[in-house]
């Protein structure tokens, strides 16, 4: 009965309950399209930093601080043997980085000098170009690279460094090829050649700075110089810009659902205001008090349910469109260097996301409408009747 009674009420409010239910789902679109941001952001960057860099994790040397130019000639080391056999079966990638200056046109340019073997297959980063023969050290850039040096492929220009005993070299590259990356960390002020080569050049045989895992099998060590560091360790920056972005996100949603929930609070206040008679006969019917406030809770739930259903009707191509085709994030943000920027961001949606925003909203506005029902159930009939509140 209690059940019947509150969709008879829904109904009989005519535009009032449309609106209601209108907000509440416009609500509950905003919540969700913004959670699926966020989501499908993490998601493409840890995708772009598995695929382009770190691989399932990686081991790391204990000195290197990737924020600390001056550690980088310094943080490598020789090659773990227990590392080496995953290395030989190609399911682990050395790189040794050193720091490095280049000369285009005679210019002066900064950049880190990043050695990778040419064979590997592990990442994909385009590096047969690498093992090409010449008088010249063939050298990977990324398009942001050459676009910020002013460099083109074929390019030949001085590149600097300094070796294992402090010693600062010269050396002739080529830029043997440009590649398209949307993984700023490998693109920016990156210079890569071939990892024997770069050896060589610094005198460091078998050394390197970290080694990528195809797949982390739990590996253990004997040298304690070196640090495993998981997907999540590296994408830590990442991971506290989004929980800055989350508490912003939080207060956007507090505020809308607190102009929801007034919506829903002044329609429960006006209905207790002009059913009081009505109530009043029910409770002279023998209706209980619960009952009563059962009743208007219910109302305010089905309020969000009605809502739900219109959400779902009205939002579906919008995240049915941000779900496959994404959103290209505008290209002053790119400069930003963070990671999962430079591709479209593919929204995902969370069966889990979905249920936990739906049930909020559903308990919040049955909360609201509990409150006004509070003092209408504990009028005596006789005043109901009469039209009194008190």
């Amino acid at each position: 009965m209690v059940w019947k009674l509150a969709f008879r009420n829904i109904h009989g409010a005519g535009l009032r309950s449309i609106i209601n239910i209108v907000i509440i789902a416009l609500v509950m679109i905003g919540i969700i399209w913004m959670q699926g941001m966020y989501a499908g952001w993490m998601r493409m960057a840890e995708k772009q930093s598995r695929e382009w860099l770190n691989g399932d994790g990686r081991f790391t040397h204990k000195d290197y601080d990737r924020y600390d130019p001056f550690s980088w000639d310094k943080s490598f080391g020789i090659i773990p043997n227990e590392l080496q056999t995953y290395i030989n079966k190609k399911e682990a990638v050395p790189v040794l980085i050193s720091s490095g200056v280049i000369y285009p046109e005679g210019r002066m340019v900064s950049v880190i000098i990043k050695g990778i073997p040419a064979e590997q297959t592990l990442l994909k980063l385009p590096t047969r170009s690498l093992a090409e023969a010449g008088d010249y050290i063939p050298a990977l850039i990324g398009k942001g690279m050459a676009k910020s040096a002013h460099l083109e492929k074929d390019d030949i220009l001085t590149m600097r460094w300094r070796d294992v005993h402090g010693a600062f070299n010269a050396a002739d590259i080529r830029i043997a090829e440009i590649m398209e990356t949307p993984y700023l960390e490998v693109d920016n002020g990156q210079v890569w050649i071939d990892l024997t080569r770069l050896q060589n050049l610094k005198d460091a045989p078998n050394s390197a700075t970290f080694i990528v895992l195809k797949q982390n099998t739990g590996i253990r060590l004997s040298d304690d110089n070196w640090v495993f560091q998981s997907i999540d360790d590296l994408l830590i920056d990442l991971h506290n810009i989004m929980k800055t972005e989350r508490v912003q996100a939080l207060i956007m949603y507090t505020l809308l659902l607190f102009l929801a929930m007034i919506a829903i609070f002044d329609t429960q206040v006006l209905a207790v205001f002009k059913r009081r008679r009505e109530i009043g006969t029910l409770t002279a019917l023998g209706m209980t008090q619960n009952a009563i406030i059962r009743m208007f809770s219910i109302e305010g739930m089905m309020y969000a349910v009605l809502a739900t259903v219109v959400s779902g009707i009205l939002g579906m191509p919008l995240f049915v469109y941000f779900g496959t085709r994404g959103w290209q994030v505008p290209e002053s943000y790119q400069s930003f260097g963070i990671e999962g920027y430079n591709e479209a961001i593919i929204f995902h949606y969370s069966p889990a996301m979905i249920i936990s925003t739906v049930i909020i909203v559903i308990g919040i506005t049955a909360f609201v409408s509990w409150i006004p029902a509070l003092r209408i159930a504990r009028l005596k009939p006789t005043d109901a009747l009469c039209g009194r509140l008190a």
